[in-house]
């Protein structure tokens, strides 16, 4: 393999008279300016890697240290929990505001705030991280507030997108905070909380909703309850976490070497992608002028977004958004594509597998909840179980080869399943999924950052964390279209004269009005189609982890840690 060869991190820099020291110096690494390179000229000799791997020294230890990881690990865990929220919240809201033409905004609003994570995770690389991390916090929280004070549906829609542009620069910051601030050998384990309490939140998120929307503390409480939580751990955010300031620039400086230019076009591009995955086949029909300027609108951004990154002559090289660099590297490369397909078979898995037993089984928000727990519970094994070995094995390709056979496997075995599929045979189904992710989806960001020189941790993580947002919203996307005209398609063939709209009516539970008027043998027709329309979902990650596992052989074979 090409890849026993030692790792090359030397790229070509631009002479910007400006120096952007190591990110990681602030936090207590004393190398010399020249150590770190020649460590890297020599990746595979065991001596060297071990002095070049062992990255910063905590300035932060102890209690305090817990403290400040535990407030990060609350923000992720509110993000989380929002992105899944108003699944079970949604019949509640038209009650109060009605505009039912507006309901898939609700949605909609909070994946395009997200498509910002890129442009946080390269400001993480100049701004001091804490206070980039707070700032984050409380928009998010602004965001929160107005949604639970939403007068209207438009309001209430532009506070999801305010929590999403937010939210997602709090996970950024996170991740970072917690990049920078450990060495290579303890990342991955501490990487592993983050994930595991991501997982746990989008789980819970349906279950805290519903369980809001059915007391007297009404669904505004959803987003209420979170101003609360932040307000619990405020103290250890401001008072605990480190102060990482990775370039020592005064700040009109830093503002001025931003990318503005990328990040335009990239926020552009992403949304108008967004729209189109979303909105392609349930709110416009494929052929709709609508959805092909929307198309048309993504090919033109991204070929300007790879023109402006390779060519834009009024920002350094190390200043532009996407660090071209990367893309030179099938390693890099490899990592971003499993990273985008790990996160949108978690995401996709999350959505759907609890809507089979709501169908089949007549199961409510919190049973189907329940029906997750093999599924997360093997996340969370495998996470933390990649987060310890991993550091001590030194190899990393491993974990990448099981882990997309493993969601292989999984995805075959689900796209298979019917509406008389015992409930046993789902959760082990499920279960090998959740091990894929597990397996992979702590180590990457880890890997990534351990394969770059020191001074490219943050593009790292910007890399990283832009490709698991693109790949949930990539995959969440397609599912619901596949979902959508396939359900419609097949009750259609039963329900021959039904409107569209009457047949989607039908697919979105076994509670709504529409299924309810229906004679109990019709029923039964409903649920045994539905279920092979969400058999047919687990395709699209069928597909991406085949092309996953054939990727990762081409992983490195060499020692990392």
């Amino acid at each position: 393999m090409p890849f026993n060869t030692p790792i090359d991190t030397s790229g070509e820099k631009e002479d910007t008279g400006i120096t952007i020291p190591d990110p990681f110096h602030p936090v207590g690494t004393d190398k010399a300016n020249g150590s770190h390179d020649s460590s890297r000229a020599t990746a595979l000799n065991a001596d060297l890697e071990d002095e070049a791997d062992s990255g910063p020294v905590r300035s932060v230890v102890g209690v305090k240290w817990y403290l400040a990881y535990a407030s990060i690990l609350s923000t992720v865990l509110l993000f989380a929990i929002d992105g899944t929220i108003v699944a079970d919240i949604q019949p509640a809201i038209i009650d109060t505001f009605g505009e039912v033409d507006k309901l898939s905004w609700i949605a909609v609003a909070l994946s395009l705030g997200t498509v910002a994570i890129l442009p946080h995770g390269k400001a993480l690389t100049m701004f001091n991280v804490k206070w980039y991390f707070i700032s984050m916090v409380l928009g998010f929280e602004v965001g929160s507030a107005i949604c639970g004070a939403a007068p209207t549906m438009d309001v209430l829609i532009f506070g999801r997108f305010v929590q999403g542009f937010f939210g997602c620069g709090v996970y950024a910051g996170g991740l970072t905070s917690v990049a920078m601030s450990t060495t290579n050998n303890e990342r991955p384990l501490y990487f592993s909380g983050i994930v595991v309490v991501y997982g746990i939140g989008s789980v819970i998120g349906p279950v805290i909703g519903g369980a809001f929307a059915q007391s007297s503390a009404t669904w505004k409480w959803s987003f209420y309850i979170n101003l609360v939580v932040a307000a619990i751990f405020a103290p250890a955010m401001i008072f605990c976490l480190p102060s990482i300031n990775p370039v020592d620039l005064p700040f009109w400086k830093k503002v001025k070497t931003q990318d503005w230019l990328g990040i335009v076009i990239f926020l552009a591009g992403t949304a108008c992608y967004a729209m189109a995955l979303t909105f392609g086949g349930s709110y416009y029909i494929f052929s709709s002028g609508s959805e092909i300027a929307l198309w048309v609108m993504t090919a033109i951004f991204l070929i300007t977004f790879v023109l402006v990154t390779i060519y834009h002559p009024g920002v350094s090289k190390e200043s532009r958004l996407y660090p071209g660099h990367f893309a030179k590297r099938l390693e890099l490369v490899i990592l971003q594509f499993q990273m985008f397909v790990i996160a949108g078979t978690m995401n996709t898995a999350i959505y759907y597998t609890p809507l089979i037993f709501q169908f089949t089984r007549g199961d409510g928000a919190l049973e189907a909840g329940v029906r997750l727990l093999p599924l997360m519970s093997m996340v969370v094994f495998f996470s933390i179980l990649n987060g310890a070995l991993m550091p001590k094995l030194g190899y990393y390709i491993p974990w990448y080869i099981f882990g997309s056979a493993a969601t292989l496997a999984g995805s075959t075995l689900m796209f298979l399943t019917d509406s008389k599929t015992s409930n046993s045979a789902i959760y082990g189904f499920t279960a090998l999924i959740g091990m894929g992710v597990g397996s992979i989806l702590t180590a990457s960001v880890a890997v990534a950052q351990a394969l770059v020189d020191t001074s490219d941790a943050g593009n790292a993580v910007g890399a990283m964390v832009g490709a698991q947002n693109i790949g949930a919203i990539t995959f969440l996307g397609i599912s619901g279209t596949l979902y959508n005209n396939i359900g419609a398609e097949k009750l259609g063939q039963i329900l021959p004269g039904r409107s569209r709209p009457e047949l989607l009516q039908l697919i979105t539970g076994t509670h709504s009005a529409a299924f309810q008027g229906l004679s109990q043998t019709v029923q039964q027709s409903v649920i045994d189609q539905v279920a092979l329309a969400i058999s047919n979902v687990f395709a699209i990650i069928l597909a991406g982890s085949a092309l996953a596992f054939i990727s990762s052989l081409f992983l490195g074979r060499h020692k990392l840690y």
